[in-house]
């Protein structure tokens, strides 16, 4: 479903019946939709839209409030204090009817009531600094609806604010998209991140969520083409994060059979190396690519696009070496 409030991400096969506007959805969420597009495979979901969250400004009455705390701010009063007074106002109010039917609907097409999804916080300015803020396996549409509404608020943790007032950008004009996605279960599989280098995929790899630190996870380089060269290097993986109710992670100890074992398949590592240079020319730019690995189905997907620093080349000319980055900032 399309609507004013709620734009689909995904489906099967991958298609959209709307155009993928970052204003509306947020950098993250168009990011995955013009890869998914593509044909990489992202989580089934939603985006709730830019229009969604000015229309629960407005009927919510939060202008007045949003502006007073600021001139307060700006008078003298703690940054904290002030972004506090904001986000309690946005989580006290509730979401307009329409809004929240249509979030509820969608919800309801991903199954409904026991269907885990992820909620999670697309802004669209770099300035709307939230932290990564993300609810996680969450099973009701009131718990979406919620999760929703405190994304919403999230605008106004005191990073954001204070960015804002350094860059000079109206609070009011502010926006927030928010993603939702089925969960995909990395906590009984696996996750970590694929980027191109010259002409290698950097597949990073660890058991559970979260991206692994290097020293702690296997780490591979992935040659694409027809004929794949694949250099493995396995990582200790001495833990693993997993999910932890009520809604949180924690770190585990990994058993020995998974401290032996690769994370990643052959054919996995040349999925995530196709996908990095799908990416890469998609967007005419060097990425990182988040995935993670579903433990139940073995399904790899795609999590997050972010922009990625390119190695340095080295060009020789008349005998020198001479180092020359790439740019890095993704469109």
């Amino acid at each position: 479903m399309n609507s004013e409030y709620v734009v689909r991400l995904d489906g099967e096969p991958m298609r959209f019946e709307a155009d993928v506007d970052p204003e509306q959805i947020g950098v993250k969420a168009a990011r995955l939709a013009e890869l998914a597009r593509e044909g990489i495979r992202v989580p089934e979901g939603f985006a709730v839209t830019a229009k969604a969250y000015r229309e629960f400004v407005h009927h919510a009455g939060l202008a007045p409030t949003i502006a007073q705390e600021i001139r307060r701010f700006r008078a003298g009063r703690d940054l904290v204090v002030a972004a506090a007074k904001i986000r309690s106002a946005f989580c006290d109010a509730s979401l307009p009817a329409a809004v929240a039917d249509e979030i509820l609907d969608a919800y309801e097409e991903l199954g409904g009531d026991g269907t885990e999804v992820a909620v999670r916080c697309s802004p669209v300015a770099s300035a709307d600094a939230v932290q990564d803020d993300v609810f996680l396996h969450l099973t009701s549409g009131a718990d979406v609806v919620a999760a929703c509404r405190r994304c919403f608020a999230s605008l106004y943790n005191a990073v954001a604010v204070g960015n804002r007032e350094a860059e000079a950008i109206d609070h009011l004009k502010a926006v927030m998209p928010v993603t939702v996605q089925r969960m995909v279960r990395a906590d009984v599989g696996g996750s970590g991140t694929a980027r191109g280098e010259n002409t290698f995929v950097r597949v990073r790899a660890s058991w559970g969520l979260g991206e692994p630190p290097q020293a702690d996870a296997d780490l591979y380089s992935v040659h694409p083409g027809a004929r794949p060269l694949i250099v493995r290097h396995r990582g200790a993986k001495l833990t693993k994060t997993v999910y932890a109710d009520p809604r949180g992670t924690r770190p585990v100890p990994t058993t020995p059979a998974e401290r032996a074992a690769l994370v990643l398949t052959d054919e996995e590592l040349q999925e995530l190396a196709r996908w990095s240079v799908v990416a890469d020319k998609h967007f005419r730019r060097p990425t990182t690519l988040d995935w993670a690995k579903d433990g139940h189905t073995g399904e790899l997907y795609l999590l997050e696009v972010r922009p990625g620093v390119a190695p340095a080349v080295t060009i020789r000319s008349r005998g020198r070496a001479v180092f020359q980055p790439s740019a890095s900032r993704l469109r």
